[in-house]
């Protein structure tokens, strides 16, 4: 996938085991700083979870490159990840119906 963003975020419930997070390039290397080692693991259920890489956090320097996102996951579920370019993981995707906090029909809030 391309992305424009900078952030990864998730919603997953991984309170009962963890998930880590590696980025490929197009040919499935993994990049560095991105590795599955450098992951810090989720362990909770969160709609809106960012994904840090010890202190890096930002995902920039490979917007508009093609990238795959490598999830491993035990004992949870992953329901989603998107890209954001905000640090708040607003989607800027349409929400549907909306729902709380949304003040219009697409996500400018963002979770954390």
């Amino acid at each position: 996938m391309t992305f424009r963003g900078k952030y990864l975020f998730v919603n997953a419930d991984a309170k009962v085991g963890e998930l880590l997070v590696e980025v490929l390039d197009k040919d499935g290397r993994v990049i560095k700083p991105f590795t599955r080692s450098k992951c810090t693991a989720i362990r909770t259920d969160k709609a809106s979870q960012p994904v840090k890489w010890g202190r890096q956090a930002d995902l920039s320097a490979l917007a508009g490159q093609p990238v795959r996102f490598r999830f491993h996951l035990r004992g949870g579920r992953l329901y989603s990840f998107w890209v954001s370019p905000e640090r708040s993981g607003a989607s800027h995707g349409y929400v549907a119906a909306g729902g709380p906090g949304f003040v219009g029909p697409t996500d400018t809030v963002g979770g954390t």
